[in-house]
């Protein structure tokens, strides 16, 4: 990059109402607030702290943060970062990219774009030049980025994001994990990753979680070397108690129950 000065370049073309290169200083904050429009944050360098729906997510170097149309969130950085962003125009365009956007973005998500950091420069180059050539440049590069994100959900996200989600979940089945949590890790809405979770398995977050952890403890009691103690303790129940009436409630027997039937269909 050049200089890493701030500036901002608008009526790039058809949907793009702005694209800017934002140099925030240490200790930048910018309270919360929305917009009716489409907005893209893609970090340079530097880490921008992202708060939405009540949750605070982190963007590093090549993460792309994507923000619908009237979602508050307020952005902060104690180190200072550098950006580029787009925002978009509110009317439908003729290219039908913000029809495509509300169809496979309808919430807030975090994207690693790294992969296509070369892309920066030759956008800092163009917008800083902006002729008219530049203006279609540009353009076209922020159309196939805009398809690239879309496409990475549609297609590559979807193993990335189950098996981002099933090795979140199988590593913290000892613990009391809350939608929230899941939603912090993953970096997507909470309501945007039910939807995901419902579609790719059946239910909602923590009953997946609670499956998993209930196929623990099935495998647990099946190695008769645990004792229903350390499977209680294993999986974070505060007690035998509490394990077996989580137990019973799912499998509708107690775990010494299952592990006499266990035993006994060997």
């Amino acid at each position: 990059m050049e200089n890493n000065e701030s500036f901002m370049v608008y009526n790039v073309a058809e949907p793009y109402q702005e694209v800017n290169f934002y140099n925030r200083a240490q200790n930048w904050f910018m309270p919360e607030h929305h917009h009716n429009y489409y907005q893209f944050i893609w970090v340079i360098d530097g880490t921008l702290l992202f708060t939405i729906g009540g949750e605070e997510y982190t963007l590093t170097r090549g993460k792309i943060c994507i923000t619908p149309p009237l979602q508050p969130h307020s952005l902060r950085s104690t180190t200072g970062y550098y950006q580029f962003g787009i925002n978009l125009q509110t009317s439908k365009d003729t290219k039908g990219m913000l029809g495509l956007l509300d169809a496979y973005i309808p919430d807030f998500i975090i994207i690693d774009y790294s992969h296509n950091l070369d892309l920066l420069p030759v956008l800092e180059k163009e917008s800083r030049g902006f002729t008219k050539l530049s203006k279609i440049k540009i353009a076209n590069i922020l159309d196939g980025l805009i398809v690239s994100c879309v496409e990475m959900i549609m297609n590559g996200n979807e193993v990335n994001f189950k098996n981002h989600l099933l090795t979140f979940l199988n590593k913290n089945l000892n613990q009391k994990i809350t939608l929230s949590d899941v939603s912090k890790e993953l970096a997507i809405s909470q309501s945007h990753l039910e939807r995901l979770v419902r579609k790719e398995f059946g239910c909602g977050v923590i009953d997946l979680y609670n499956q998993l952890r209930i196929n623990k403890a099935c495998s647990y009691l099946s190695a008769s070397y645990y004792t229903i103690e350390n499977i209680s303790e294993s999986l974070g129940f505060y007690d035998t108690s509490h394990f077996s009436h989580f137990f019973k409630q799912k499998i509708k027997m107690t775990p010494t129950e299952y592990r006499k039937h266990k035993n006994w269909t060997k």
